[in-house]
This record gives C-alpha cells, sequence and structure tokens, in this order.
C-alpha cells in the first residue's frame, strides 16, 4: 500500500494542445505505481487552451505565451503545487523565466533527453529531431544537446513544413479534435524521411509525435519527450528519483 508515502502534489500546464496534454495525464496515471484510488498522485491539470501559439511566437513575433503560461503557475502556486509538467516542448525555449515563476519544481523534457544521451546511449552520433519550426529554429534542442557529442539532424525546410508541420497543424490535424488518416500519413511519412537521413536516433521532440508514433514499430532508436516527461513526473512525485 502506498497510502502512507508523501507524494508531490503535481501540476499539468495543457491545451498546447489539448490531446497531448490529456496524453500526458494518462502516462501519468498508467506509470504511477498505484494499487488503490488513493496511491495516484494528486494533480491538477489545467487545459489552458487560450495560451497563443509558441512558434508563431518565437518565429514569427506573434502574441507571447508566458502571460497565459503565468495565468496555469499561479493556480499552481495558490494550491501548493510541488511539482509542474508541460505539455508542450516548444514552450521550454521560455524555461527560465517559467521557472522562475513557479514556486514549485518544473521539469524541462529536453534535460530529460540530454541526460539518456550522456548516460544510455554513448554511442548514438546522429540524432534526428522531429519537433516544430520554433524548436527547431531557435536552436532548441541544438543547445540542450550540445554537450552529448551528437550531430542534430533535422528534415529538410521543405519536409519540415509540407509534412510534419503539415501534419502537426492542418485541418484535422494532431491538434484536432479528429485527427485524419492524412496526418497520420504524414506524421509516419516524416518519421520515414528522417530514417533516410541515417540518424542512429529519432527523437520525438514535440508532444503531438506522441499522439501518432508508437515506439515499438521504429526500427531506429526512438526517444519520445513526453514519455520521459511522463516516467521523471512520477519518479519525482513519489520520490523515486
Amino acid at each position: 500500500m502506498m497510502m502512507t508515502m508523501h507524494k508531490k502534489k503535481v501540476g499539468i500546464i495543457g491545451g498546447m494542445g489539448s490531446r497531448a496534454g490529456v496524453k500526458l495525464l494518462q502516462l501519468i496515471i498508467d506509470y504511477s505505481p498505484a494499487v488503490t484510488d488513493q496511491d495516484f498522485p494528486e494533480i491538477l491539470y489545467h487545459n489552458n487552451s487560450g495560451i497563443p501559439d509558441r512558434t508563431r511566437a518565437i518565429i514569427n513575433g506573434g502574441p507571447s505565451p508566458l502571460e497565459g503560461i503565468y495565468r496555469s503557475l499561479e493556480m499552481f502556486n495558490s494550491q501548493q503545487v510541488e511539482l509542474v509538467a508541460i505539455a508542450c516542448i516548444t514552450s521550454h525555449y521560455y524555461y527560465d523565466r517559467i521557472a522562475d515563476y513557479s514556486r514549485s519544481k518544473v521539469l524541462n523534457p529536453l534535460q530529460l533527453i540530454a541526460d539518456r544521451l550522456l548516460h544510455e546511449y554513448t554511442a548514438v552520433k546522429r540524432v534526428g529531431v522531429l519537433a516544430t519550426t520554433g524548436s527547431i529554429n531557435s536552436g532548441l534542442y541544438h543547445q540542450a544537446l550540445e554537450k552529448c557529442n551528437v550531430e542534430v539532424v533535422t528534415l529538410d525546410p521543405v519536409s519540415q513544413e509540407e509534412i510534419f508541420m503539415r501534419a502537426v497543424y492542418m485541418k484535422n490535424g494532431f491538434k484536432s479534435a479528429r485527427i485524419s488518416d492524412e496526418a497520420r500519413e504524414l506524421l509516419l511519412l516524416s518519421v520515414n524521411r528522417m530514417k533516410a537521413l541515417n540518424v542512429d536516433m529519432i527523437i520525438g521532440g514535440c508532444t503531438e509525435v506522441s499522439l501518432g508514433v508508437v515506439p515499438e514499430s521504429k526500427d531506429v532508436i526512438y526517444l519520445d519527450a513526453l514519455d520521459l516527461l511522463a516516467r521523471k513526473t512520477v519518479e519525482c512525485c513519489y520520490n523515486l528519483d
């Protein structure tokens, strides 16, 4: 029984997109070492769907997402949340400001990926990153993996926009309530385009990738950022790390 074990209260910022946030919540439940209702962590989930698009903010000077993210953090701060996970990798472009605003620990999936490369995948040299154009063009992954002695490989600009980003942002894409077969095919095509670049590993570096790529189906090492974030959330919540 886990009822006597202290579990950190968790706050999840979702809505970026909504499906990805719910996926993170589901993974945390799946990975929790719970036996009874009371063994699961207390989780505050905020589907903060009004937060402006992160790629548009970074690349095109669109509205900043920070005010919306701060609104979630204020809610968490008022409820004594002890651990925060954000279900959008691109938003971690603002990680330092987010961490400063939060009264609790904010997990960083980019650091989790770097740690895995440094300690478990030392033979990997070419890392293919499937992520939003905001994450790619801002150098978010290049900076995070700089110490890992790997080459960061990305799709060519046409494939990035017309295949990967289209799969995510198109009507009935992975940010939609209903995901079309076309969007799923485009996402898998982007995976195959990346594999053709002779990478040793593919990183699912956008939370929407987690909705359409099954790790076990890949014949190349695959790391899923959302999955790593969920596992680390559980470890920290139960003081298992």
